[in-house]
């Protein structure tokens, strides 16, 4: 059994497409492609709300044209297709769904912040690594969201799901990403992020020893930080490193950003620093000095669901 995951997000779409693999010790299928494709989908209005224009809609069934095509070449018996903050929150959501399921022909799953939550959990749970923690705090920082959980005893205790993706913090707070972040907007969006965080995460706490993330900016930020790749040795990022590199970057305009750090995309580069401020800001109302990262993100979740389900002898829909 193939089954394909395509996860339509705000600034990047994923696909992934796994093998059910019953011999396997430590996974319950093989990864056998992995494929991203830019896909910033986000406008804001005049009125400062998140809309999704006609060139974002047809960009996400661009996007799932592509990965159909791949997914038929690998021969997969099913496809599953979600989206999260980016068709959750904007104000056309529904409109913007049904156009992708039309031009599709494909059913399209708006997952809530809750589902987002869990599903991330189940898939950094399948990394070896994680697995072997009991208790620790977990987040997915995406474009448009950034989901936190407080894990004990392996299972999901509290969950919050936060409009403080690197896409949403940018636009809420710069109106030109190709300049340096000026010592007055850095301030704006540390409030931003600080306020919201504050107000939030009231429902933690404890205090854990461990926090463990995933997400794109963190995939960067572990490229840069570690020469000459991350490797599974070194993926283990020091808040003082972070707070270094955001100085850095946050002086830089996006061509330099782009030069400086030929790891970093461009379509990325121009929400790295918004995105770097929201970990930071996160880890010190967490307490934490160290992140841990793992590539087992939300699709690894919803695979590892899905051969669940299978074993218990419940199909998915198709």
């Amino acid at each position: 059994m193939k089954v394909g995951v395509i996860d339509l997000g705000s600034n990047t779409s994923k696909l992934l497409i796994a093998q059910k693999n019953p011999l396997s010790v430590q996974l319950d299928f093989n990864i056998l492609e992995e494929k991203s494709l830019p896909c910033r989908i986000f406008a804001l209005t005049e009125e400062k709300v998140l809309k999704i224009p006609k060139e974002g809609a047809t960009n996400l069934v661009s996007c799932i044209d592509k990965f159909q095509r791949i997914c038929q070449s690998h021969q997969t018996d099913h496809l599953i297709i979600v989206a999260t903050e980016a068709l959750r929150n904007a104000q056309n959501s529904k409109e913007v769904t049904l156009f992708i399921e039309q031009e599709t022909g494909l059913s399209v799953k708006v997952l809530s912040g809750q589902e987002e939550a869990k599903a991330v959990v189940k898939g950094l749970q399948t990394d070896p690594i994680i697995n072997d923690l009991t208790d620790y705090f977990a987040l997915d920082i995406g474009g448009g969201s950034l989901e936190i959980m407080e894990v004990e005893q392996k299972r999901v205790s509290k969950i919050k799901s936060l409009p403080l993706g690197a896409v949403s913090v940018a636009l809420a707070n710069s109106s030109n990403l190709a300049l340096p972040l000026t010592p007055e907007i850095q301030l704006k969006t540390k409030d931003f992020v600080r306020k919201i965080v504050q107000k939030e995460f009231k429902i933690y706490s404890a205090q854990r020893p461990n926090l463990v993330g995933t997400g794109g900016i963190l995939v960067f930020l572990r490229l840069i930080l570690n020469n000459p790749d991350a490797s599974i040795n070194n993926r283990r990022l020091n808040l003082s490193e972070i707070k270094q590199l955001a100085k850095e970057v946050c002086s830089l305009s996006l061509n330099d950003r782009v030069d400086r750090f030929p790891k970093l995309p461009s379509d990325r580069a121009d929400v790295f620093p918004f995105g770097l401020i929201t970990i930071i800001e996160t880890m010190e109302f967490l307490g934490t000095q160290n992140i841990t990262h793992s590539f087992h993100n939300l699709r690894y979740g919803i695979i590892q669901d899905f051969f669940e389900s299978l074993d218990s002898g419940i199909l998915p829909a198709q």
